[in-house]
């Protein structure tokens, strides 16, 4: 069975992906992990999956041809992650505009990226730049605990991972900067029984709970 996810899940999917194929002798889980557009444009071009679990409602209407029925799953939010030491004291996301101060988010066409654009612009106090625009989500974190950036805006299940290195500043408008998964079944995937299995088991307690412990927010 192939399911397409956000790169944002990597770390969590991972983990259940073992659970399932714990519980299911014989079942091999392969996951795609990429951004949401990218998932959806390939989905759209004939990929084979079985599953897509999109990161933005955008995307997952994008892929609505094979994926027309789709479920709320779970939600997460951008918040502003500098690390412990923190040297340049940032400690309010205005403290971006510090001289010296080098940050970094998502390319606005992921959702990480137009969140982080809504959740500064409900701010109204930034006038610098981000360094770089990048390409996935996955891309953002890493460059902070490289050390390669001050401050970066991330996802909070990010820093809920690496709260031993991180520390986050919340954006005050809590709607705007949120992002909510959808998840689907491929209408043409060959293995639809067997998604249907992992799409419950992804929305059993017991998933939801690892869920809500990695740090995502429940929608449904």
């Amino acid at each position: 069975m192939t399911v397409f996810a956000a790169s944002s899940l990597a770390d969590s999917f991972t983990t259940l992906g073992k659970l399932f194929e714990k519980s299911h002798p014989g079942v091999t889980v392969t996951f795609s992990f990429l951004a949401s557009p990218t998932l959806a444009t390939q989905i759209r071009a004939g990929a084979p999956a079985d599953v897509f679990v999109s990161a933005s409602s955008k995307d997952m209407y994008g892929a609505s041809a094979r994926a027309p029925i789709y479920q709320d799953l779970i939600s997460n939010r951008v918040v502003l992650a500098v690390p412990i030491k923190n040297p340049y004291k940032i400690a309010a996301i205005k403290d971006l505009d510090k001289a010296g101060v080098k940050w970094i988010q998502c390319a606005p066409e992921l959702p990480c990226g137009s969140a982080a654009d809504a959740a500064l612009m409900s701010n109204g106090s930034v006038k610098s730049k981000p360094a770089s625009l990048e390409p996935k989500a996955s891309g953002v974190i890493a460059k902070l605990m490289q050390g390669e950036v001050d401050a970066a805006i991330v996802y909070h299940t990010d820093v809920v991972k690496n709260h031993k290195l991180l520390k986050e500043i919340e954006f005050s408008d809590r709607f705007t900067s949120s992002t909510r998964y959808l998840i689907a079944i491929i209408s043409d995937g060959k293995q639809k029984v067997l998604a249907r299995t992992f799409v419950d088991f992804i929305k059993s307690s017991q998933s939801i709970s690892f869920l809500r412990r990695s740090g995502f927010g429940i929608t449904s």
